[in-house]
């Protein structure tokens, strides 16, 4: 789920974060630690993305968190 929400929000860019940054993603969730945005900003922030899909990331991170 989380890869396809990665796809349909465009949260990524080169695909160079990507690999850990559906990991994080993934265990976020699973921590039950993506109740806000702040939320996610503040445990998603170890991982750096060089083109700035930030926002994106957020959003399939939301997407999934809310069930989709």
């Amino acid at each position: 789920p989380m890869q396809e929400a990665f796809a349909r929000h465009d949260a990524f860019q080169c695909g160079y974060c990507t690999p850990g940054q559906i990991m994080s993603a993934v265990s976020l969730i699973a921590e039950g630690r993506a109740n806000s945005e702040e939320e996610i900003r503040e445990f998603m922030s170890g991982n750096i993305c060089r083109c700035g899909a930030y926002p994106n990331i957020r959003a399939a991170i939301r997407d999934v968190a809310a069930g989709g």
